[in-house]
């Protein structure tokens, strides 16, 4: 079943009629019990009443009934007579007169009493020849008969009792079992043991549980992917720390040298300074996006104005690369975001796109409405990036070159900034080779960006 709803419900119902069925077949039993019970006890009171019959008459056979009567009740002893009338005057049921021939059965809705209810009639015979009729009728009053038995509410709780108790232990283990195991794999995740999975151990289950199970190791994936991405990053950073720091070492010890030129290395620890400053800025500004508590400062932003001043920006370094920048924007396109992260992002592709243009190439930098919101799009004449390279130049210190200096093109912090800020504003940036040549991104921005719950965490 797909529904613990409809599982509750089902099983339910089933103990209900389960405890009908079962009680109704419990009391049936009792009845036909206490049947036996009854004709064994007349078969006695009939063999007792012969010898009083024989011994006392009549007169003392009316003294031994209201002797019995009072240890019977409140079962009722009669004595019919030929007639069909008690010996001691009592109104006599018209069933009782009917099991005699003295006049036709009742319906059921005529008498007080059902045709169960009927007992055997034993025959005695006196001294004189005088034919009486005993039967011993035990009544269980109420119309349901059987079921108006003293015994049949105790019956009905004990069995009721029974089967919610195997139902409920049922139930309890069906949900407790897979609850179990999400709670080992809990503690063997804090324990740090991220490849352990519970989907698998479920079985054919398709309800809600299952579901839980899945995202459940769908988050356990997610975690092993972060802490892995996070290793990888922190392997990155020391790397990448340690070539700067590696070059300035060695620009110390060459301008200890006794014939050192003292102003050429203090250039080069300047410039090396100056590149370890940067990346150090870099990895700041990628962890305060990644930072869950982080708000966006969001107020309305004309793409124009801001793609005119970042090409303004660029400008110098693209003449210097022998670049053209063009840009193509309608004055009104507008949307709501950080004005400095959204400058940020753009910033980092474009001269991204700038480092790989060939001299005399041309950037393009390009925005225009789309589905519920904006499209940048920035493309350049570069090399473009190999096709299964193409979703990991967003990785934080990914570059397509397996040199791993600043001339195989910067740090590898720059796009990763890029999809942080566009995840940041609910949107997504992607690239793809252009068939002309060169590589072409795409940032898509909606005019209003998500609201977060700092509480909540994540972008």
């Amino acid at each position: 079943m797909r529904n613990l709803f409809l599982r509750f419900f089902l099983s339910f119902w089933a103990a209900t009629v389960l405890v009908l069925i079962v009680t109704v077949l419990t009391t049936l039993w009792l009845a036909n019990q206490r049947l036996e019970r009854d004709r064994d006890r007349q078969d006695q009171l009939a063999r007792e009443a012969s010898v009083v019959l024989a011994q006392s008459g009549v007169a003392g056979l009316r003294a031994w009934i209201i002797e019995q009567q009072q240890s019977i009740h409140p079962a009722r002893l009669y004595l019919l007579d030929q007639s069909g009338h008690d010996i001691l005057g009592r109104p006599v049921p018209e069933f009782l007169q009917a099991s005699l021939g003295r006049r036709p059965f009742p319906r059921p809705a005529d008498g007080h009493r059902s045709a169960s209810e009927l007992r055997l009639l034993s025959q005695l015979v006196s001294p004189t020849n005088e034919t009486f009729a005993l039967s011993l009728l035990s009544f269980r009053g109420g119309p349901l008969g059987i079921f108006g038995s003293p015994a049949t509410p105790i019956v009905a709780l004990v069995i009721t009792s029974l089967v919610g108790t195997v139902v409920c232990f049922l139930l309890a283990r069906f949900l407790s079992a897979p609850i179990h195991e999400l709670r080992a794999a809990t503690h063997a995740i804090a324990a740090g043991d991220l490849g352990v999975r519970v989907g698998t151990t479920l079985g054919e289950r398709r309800d809600e549980i299952a579901m839980l199970a899945l995202d459940f190791d769908a988050m356990s994936e997610r975690l092993r992917v972060l802490l892995e991405s996070r290793q990888q990053l922190l392997r990155d950073i020391s790397h990448e720390l340690r070539s700067p720091l590696a070059r300035l070492q060695l620009a110390l010890g060459l301008a200890r040298r006794p014939d050192a030129d003292l102003a050429r290395e203090l250039d080069r620890i300047e410039r090396e300074t100056q590149r370890l400053d940067e990346l150090i800025g870099e990895i700041m500004s990628l962890c305060r996006l990644d930072d869950p508590a982080r708000q966006l400062e969001a107020e309305p932003v004309t793409l124009d104005e801001l793609l005119e001043g970042l090409c303004d920006a660029v400008a110098v370094e693209a003449e210097a690369a022998g670049v053209r920048v063009d840009r193509r924007c309608p004055p009104e396109l507008a949307i709501r975001g950080d004005r400095e992260l959204l400058y940020r992002a753009l910033e980092n592709v474009v001269r991204n796109a700038i480092r790989f243009s060939p001299r005399g190439g041309l950037v393009t930098v390009s925005a225009e409405a789309a589905d519920s919101g904006v499209v940048v799009r920035i493309a350049d004449q570069g090399p473009g990036v190999p096709a299964e390279l193409l979703g990991r130049i967003f990785e934080p210190f990914f570059r397509v070159g397996s040199a791993r200096d600043r001339d195989s093109g910067g740090n590898g912090i720059g796009l990763a900034i890029t999809a942080r800020v566009m995840g940041l504003h609910g949107g997504r940036v992607s690239a793809r080779n252009r068939e002309s040549g060169g590589l072409l991104v795409e940032l898509r921005l909606p005019h209003e960006p998500p609201r977060r719950d700092p509480a909540a965490g994540g972008p």
